[in-house]
């Protein structure tokens, strides 16, 4: 099948967590066989002697993940990106013609970005030149998301500074990246059907239920489930977020600057 040239799938991962590229891409083979959009590995590690899996393209970077998106969208060559991550599980069916109708708004709005699910503890506001639409105003908490979601390439290679993991996008940038002429939307009629299934290296507790729903065997030696107080943890510390995103993130990163 021909790929579109409006956009790509960036999957950014590593050669350790090679274990969730198969499963990745038997969920994803399932839910979006008939996919339009060129799907590229980002990894800084890959070995096609022990095992290949079925990705378009496959893009080595031993460098940060600055590098490893910059790297991508030159091999892209696409107007936008898709920015996942290997843990973010399709769960169910996508439409090819659902996706490029947002990439035709996002285009119609010059936005900077466009998700395809709204985050529920990050708020957002009404997009008054289209009622299918949120926005997220410039310089608040999360207004960057590494959720899923379509990305001009040109704001993001203006704007992805060169010592920015992924997590500093998020909360650095959110921050930093004022931007008014290009609008940060989100959907807010199109639930984008996936499951972020691991954190912090281990299984929660949702990715657990789909991979069991689709008959994938998981190995718990290679990757532990999540304890309860662990999840507990995260629901809290999602929690505290959801009270005022800004501040919490103002002072991660008030504390990440202490500690260099």
């Amino acid at each position: 099948m021909r790929k579109s040239s409006d956009m790509a799938i960036l999957v950014y991962s590593c050669w350790k967590n090679r274990d969730m590229w198969s499963i990745f891409l038997t969920l994803f083979s399932k839910y979006w066989s008939d996919c339009s959009y060129k799907l590229i590995l980002l990894t800084d590690k890959y070995d096609c002697r022990r095992e290949d899996y079925s990705f378009d393209d496959i893009v080595i970077c031993d460098s940060n993940w600055h590098d490893m998106i910059m790297e991508g969208m030159e091999r892209a060559g696409t107007e936008y990106v898709m920015l996942w991550m290997d843990d973010y599980l399709l769960c169910d069916y996508v439409r090819n013609e659902d996706v490029a109708y947002y990439i035709e708004k996002a285009r119609k709005y010059h936005a900077a970005n466009l998700r395809l699910a709204e985050s529920p503890t990050i708020p957002s506001k009404a997009f008054s030149k289209d009622k299918e639409l949120n926005f997220y105003k410039p310089g608040t908490a999360y207004s960057f998301s590494t959720q899923v979601g379509i990305w001009n390439v040109d704001f993001l290679k203006k704007n992805v500074k060169e010592n920015w993991s992924a997590w500093d996008f998020e909360r650095k940038g959110s921050l930093e990246v004022k931007d008014y002429k290009h609008p940060l939307l989100a959907s807010r009629n199109y639930t984008f059907p996936y499951e972020e299934g691991v954190r912090r290296g281990k299984w929660m507790d949702n990715g657990i239920r789909l991979c069991q729903r689709n008959n994938i065997r998981l190995d718990f030696e290679k990757r532990k489930p999540m304890s309860s107080f662990e999840l507990a943890w995260i629901y809290f510390k999602g929690g505290i977020l959801g009270l005022s995103p800004t501040v919490v993130v103002k002072v991660q990163n008030f504390v990440q600057r202490r500690k260099k």
